[in-house]
């Protein structure tokens, strides 16, 4: 069976195409200003001498920023899950994974058949992310893919006391100024994002075996650093930069055949000065009896077909667009009888925080 999957990040469109388990071909493109134009091109350019064309694709699962802006795609899956799942491909006993993106930062923690277990983001920061870093290496006039290399060869870092993407290059050019070494530099900077990146991993709990995904994984010098502060050794795959298209790639199979699609974890979530918190539906284990919708104070959910035409679980839209304050947390409405979760005879929800 042909299926494919097409992660449309922030900074780069990526496309994995796989035949009954195998990967039969994948691309890396920049996101250009239109999403739908991107996804054809990067569909295109992954089917480019594999004698395959779009219509010879049997499903197709869309994940990233721009994934409900696929118009070919039979169904679209959040990030978080499709990492998780791309990672668990290649290496079942991972527990932990750091993806670093073009303009966030995901902790996530999972479980050995590579559903999410819990996560925490930071996406109201450009610091640490594959965007602020182009930054630097345009300031410092360093090819984007040499500043890993060169961070290492520093031999006296320069502190950073922030990451903050505005005062960091404030900071760079002043170190420039003083004849700072740029490898001095990078490798200052490379400390200060690992660093927050390892606090970011702490509120999932670190366990092994540990993982890094996402574009920046490919920086020799922040995986380095991760290495260090971690102390785990990062299971490393084949091209990291391409996990989330093959997540999305790996729930195409299943849903293709009707079979586990089924069993996918959704996660609808918010982040706020309290902190992060979010509400899980597992749809593999929910069977559409709607007993969670009036046990809700908040009538924060509803029943909707998925794409099977099965009735499932989910997070209203108008409520996930306000979950901060339309949802107050499963503590707050614990005491109360029925709540969503003792109404599910199948524990499908959870909340996390």
């Amino acid at each position: 069976m042909i299926v494919a999957g097409i992660d449309i990040g922030s900074r780069a469109a990526k496309t994995v195409v796989m035949n009954d388990g195998s990967i039969v071909s994948s691309a890396i493109i920049d996101t250009g200003p239109e999403s739908v134009r991107t996804s054809y091109k990067a569909i295109e350019t992954a089917l480019k001498g594999t004698g395959l064309g779009l219509n010879d694709i049997e499903y197709i699962i869309a994940t990233g920023y721009g994934r409900v802006l696929v118009p070919f795609a039979n169904g679209n899956i959040s990030e978080i899950s499709c990492h998780a799942r791309g990672v668990n491909w290649y290496f079942p006993s991972v527990r932990t994974i750091l993806d670093m993106g073009g303009q966030d930062c995901k902790a996530i923690s999972c479980t050995g058949e590579g559903q999410v277990a819990n996560f925490v983001m930071n996406d109201k920061c450009a610091g640490g992310t594959g965007r602020f870093l182009e930054m630097i290496a345009e300031v410092l006039d360093v090819p984007l893919e040499q500043i890993g290399e060169l961070s290492l060869q520093s031999e006296n870092p320069a502190p950073f006391n922030t990451v903050c993407a505005v005062f960091a290059k404030s900071d760079a050019l002043t170190y420039l100024k003083k004849g700072v070494r740029k490898s001095d530099i990078l490798a200052g900077l490379h400390e200060a994002i690992a660093t927050r990146s390892v606090n970011l991993l702490k509120r999932v709990s670190i366990k092994a075996d540990f993982s890094i995904s996402g574009g920046i994984s490919k920086n020799s010098g922040m995986v380095a650093k991760l290495r260090e502060k971690v102390g785990l050794e990062p299971l490393l795959c084949e091209d990291p930069q391409l996990i989330g298209a093959l997540g999305a790639a790996l729930f195409a199979a299943e849903r293709g055949v009707g079979g586990p699609a089924a069993r996918t974890r959704i996660n609808y979530g918010y982040s706020d000065a309290s902190g992060d918190y979010f509400i899980t539906i597992d749809t593999g284990r929910c069977d559409g009896c709607g007993a969670c919708v009036p046990a809700c104070p908040q009538g924060v959910l509803e029943l909707a077909e998925d794409d099977s035409g099965q009735p499932k679980a989910r997070v209203r839209e108008e409520a996930r667009k306000r979950l901060a304050l339309a949802c107050a947390g499963f503590h707050s409405c614990s005491t109360r009888e029925p709540n969503c979760h003792s109404a599910c005879p199948h524990d499908a929800i959870a909340h996390s925080w």
